[in-house]
């Protein structure tokens, strides 16, 4: 909602305001509406149906949290799926690691992956490389299809689950995601907010354990997002050695050895209510 020359996010108990200077571009895809707005201290801001999905400045914040705490810790990331991530943000920190050979991005809107292009052209600076294979599908179908054993690394980069976007945290989804990962694969997901989301994130984590022996939780800071404090969720099949296999041979802004060991570190509170049983 823009008044007086601000932009509210506020379909929560909780907004998020910013200061905007011009709106961009407005337009509707099959899907939901996209808009792009010129905000005072963030650069520029994309919304998909009123909510912020990226911000120039922040960006990297969010992909740099669920790229390589996956990417570096798996033994050899060679195939890749990301289901989202029109934007490319997750393809560009993807494309950072020397072993990946083949990502298939598999995004159900063109028109976000053309408006990134456009306005976001450092976040979108990879989706025109050659190992990246763009698939305009419905990602709940096409994991459904897919091959088994065929993928070391899936990265689910989702708008919120609701409307088309809800199966993605379902029983069924999360099978058949670990069915298409090889033996050590490696899943990983945004889990929403700790504070606004918490029932959205016990739904994610109850349903994720009933595909995956093995599940962790991660806390990063993605400063334009709802409470600023933003969940993720990895899994997997084989128990998860968090120690750094591989660097990303790319600068990153957020993402260090340091900050790797503090995103599986947890709230006390959030450790003994949803972690203290589990092993990971």
């Amino acid at each position: 909602m823009l008044t007086n020359g601000w932009f509210f996010e506020d379909d929560m108990p909780f907004a998020v305001a910013i200061k905007i200077k011009d709106s961009l571009y407005s337009g509707k895809s099959k899907y939901q509406k996209i808009e792009i707005l010129d905000s005072v201290t963030m650069g520029k801001v994309m919304l998909l149906d009123d909510k912020v999905m990226i911000s120039e400045r922040d960006e990297f914040y969010y992909h740099e949290s669920i790229v390589h705490p996956a990417l570096s810790i798996h033994p050899n990331p060679e195939k890749i799926m990301i289901i989202g991530g029109g934007d490319g943000g997750t393809v560009r920190e993807v494309l950072k690691y020397k072993t990946v050979e083949e990502i298939e991005l598999v995004e159900i809107d063109e028109e976000v992956i053309n408006v990134s292009k456009k306005y976001f052209p450092e976040t979108a600076s990879e989706l025109n490389n050659p190992k990246l294979k763009i698939k305009l599908n419905d990602a709940i179908q096409y994991i459904k299809n897919a091959k088994e054993s065929s993928y070391d690394v899936i990265l689910c980069d989702s708008t919120d689950p609701e409307g088309f976007a809800a199966g993605l945290i379902s029983k069924e989804f999360y099978k058949n995601v670990s069915k298409a990962l090889k033996e050590n694969g490696i899943y990983i997901c945004q889990s929403g907010s700790l504070l606004i989301q918490e029932k959205e994130f016990k739904t994610s984590l109850e349903n994720i354990r009933t595909a995956f022996k093995y599940v962790d939780g991660l806390v990063s800071i993605v400063p334009m997002y709802p409470g600023c404090v933003w969940s993720f969720l990895i899994a997997s099949n084989k128990l998860l050695d968090k120690k750094i296999k591989h660097m990303p041979n790319g600068k990153t802004k957020y993402w260090n050895e340091e900050i790797h060991e503090k995103l599986f570190a947890k709230p006390q509170w959030l450790k003994e209510k949803y972690f203290a049983l589990q092993k990971v």
